[in-house]
């Protein structure tokens, strides 16, 4: 079974937090969190390591870290079935 919803909800979580100037990224940061609470109780057969990972992204990201929290969602992602990996082109 593909986890399109999990990787999407990752995704999602990780254009909210990344660092941009102006941003008020613990609001950002709590609704990253909430998309991956919902997807996570979605997702209940997605990989043990990848949902563990996303539990420790959570948590990093109720205390405002979130360089840790992009490094475990990005991590996560790469545990999750089916995910074609993304190569960047060559300019």
């Amino acid at each position: 079974m593909r986890h399109n919803s999990l990787d999407q909800a990752i995704c999602d979580a990780l254009v909210l937090i990344r660092v941009t100037g102006g941003a008020d990224l613990a609001l950002q940061a709590e609704q990253a969190r909430k998309c991956l609470t919902k997807a996570v109780a979605e997702a209940p057969d997605a990989p043990r390591q990848a949902l563990a990972l996303v539990a420790a992204a959570d948590e990093h990201l109720e205390y405002g870290e979130l360089m840790e929290a992009r490094t475990l969602l990005t991590a996560a992602r790469d545990l999750l079935p089916g995910r074609r990996a993304v190569v960047a082109a060559r300019a």
